[in-house]
Formats: C-alpha cells, sequence, structure tokens
C-alpha cells in the first residue's frame, strides 16, 4: 500500500515528512544519560544563563539536579507519554518546591489544560506553568493566531479563577494557598 507521508501543516515550508522529525527526535535520545552527563551539561553551558532540568518527579531528583548545577528544575512526566503511569505532576510539586527551596526556580509541566490549573499550580509552588499542549493544539489549529487565541484563553481563565478565589496577585495566592486548596494524599 502506498500513501502520502503526512506533513506539517502548521510549518508551511516544511518540506519534510512527520515521520522524519520524530525519528531525528527519538535518535537524539539518550537513555543512558545519567548525572554525570548532567553535570558535564552544566559545565559547558557555562556562563550563558541558568540551564533547568526537564522530567524532574520527585523531590530526591530536584535536590540532586541543584546539587548537580542546575539553578531551575521543571516538573514533567512529559505529558504522560514514555510512561503513562508516571506521577503526576501536581502530586510531587509541593515536595519539589519544599526540597529545593524559594531560591530554585521551579516550573510545572503536565496536565495543564485550563487556566485553573495554572493557578493551581502557582497555589502549590510552581513560579511559572509550561502549556505545551495549549500551544499546539492552538498552532495545529490555526498557526500564529491560533497559539495567541490559546493563549487569550488561558489568560480569561486565570484572571476569572484569581478573581473567584479573591486573589488579586500570585503571591496572596500563594500565602492564601493552604485554605484555598484541598489535598489528597499521593498514592505511595
Amino acid at each position: 500500500m502506498r500513501r502520502v507521508p503526512y506533513r506539517y501543516q502548521a510549518v508551511p515550508k516544511a518540506d519534510f515528512p512527520a515521520e522524519s522529525l520524530v525519528d531525528f527526535i527519538a535518535a537524539q535520545t539518550k537513555p543512558e544519560f545519567d548525572w554525570r552527563d548532567a553535570e558535564w551539561l552544566c559545565q559547558e553551558w557555562g556562563d550563558l544563563g541558568p540551564v533547568a532540568l526537564k522530567g524532574v518527579a520527585s523531590a530526591k531528583d530536584a535536590v540532586r539536579a541543584v546539587e548537580t548545577g542546575f539553578k531551575a528544575v521543571w516538573v514533567s512526566n512529559h505529558g504522560g507519554r514514555q510512561l503513562e503511569d508516571s506521577v503526576a505532576t501536581f502530586d510531587v510539586l509541593p515536595e519539589v518546591r519544599a526540597s529545593v527551596g524559594d531560591d530554585i526556580e521551579v516550573v510545572l509541566d503536565g496536565g495543564v489544560r485550563r487556566g485553573l490549573d495554572i493557578v493551581k499550580a502557582l497555589a502549590r509552588g510552581a513560579d511559572s506553568v509550561a502549556i505545551g499542549r495549549a500551544y499546539l493544539f492552538g498552532l495545529a489549529a490555526g498557526g500564529f493566531d491560533g497559539v495567541d487565541k490559546a493563549l487569550q484563553i488561558l489568560s480569561r481563565d486565570v484572571y476569572l479563577a484569581m478573581g473567584l478565589l479573591g486573589c488579586r496577585t500570585v503571591s496572596e495566592l500563594r500565602q492564601r494557598a493552604p485554605d484555598l486548596l484541598v489535598e489528597s494524599k499521593r498514592r505511595k
């Protein structure tokens, strides 16, 4: 059977099949990457700015990342794609934040579908929130305008949620978080 290769619609000038990009990314993945490699990476990065480690899913790994030289940790399960039963990033965020303190930037990634998810992440200790799916869905649906629309929707939702919670600022949200959040115990 023969078919026309899939092409990236959001990248009009892409003259290569979608599968080739997926294969390229897979070829760049190094499963044996370890903490020595991470330390080398931080040294190579030098003074070009802070370096972040994405894929942190425990307080132990967050502490190790900081000890290795990372200035930011990116709490992520990579969208749950690699290990569908991996820990939810919202569940580990508070322990990661507690383990690295306030001087290390903590980014949350994974499970963010709407503005309320952003507000919850900020309340639970994230300094910033990654919105990969919203960005990509917007890009696929409408290019630049689609991304802009996705950001508008998320921003509107954040403002609405903050207003409904009675919080005018993120610092006020964090201060009031213990009274606003109902947390369930994480499964071990």
